[in-house]
């Protein structure tokens, strides 16, 4: 995976904005999970179709995050919802 991939959400997963927050369900394992902040942001840009390269700038454009911090960062949080189950490449 590098910052070019496309990231997509698998169909059992399902997501919903509650409030600031937007909570993932995984139905396969009944596991809900939130994301809020950044997080809840790399998720809207993945759910929209943007690469992994398009979400840093949004969020560079967006949060006052250095550029190459957010490139680690986004790698980090994809990888960690890959070995979830909550997206796939």
């Amino acid at each position: 995976m590098d910052l070019e991939t496309k990231l997509s959400i698998p169909p059992q997963v399902m997501s919903r904005l509650v409030g600031d927050e937007t909570v993932l369900l995984d139905l396969s394992s009944g596991t809900y999970f939130g994301l809020a902040g950044v997080g809840k942001r790399i998720w809207e840009s993945v759910s929209e179709g943007q690469s992994l390269s398009q979400t840093v700038e949004i969020l560079t454009t967006e949060f006052d995050i250095d550029k190459a911090q957010a490139e680690m960062d986004v790698l980090e949080f994809a990888k960690d919802l890959i070995d979830r189950g909550l997206l796939v490449s």
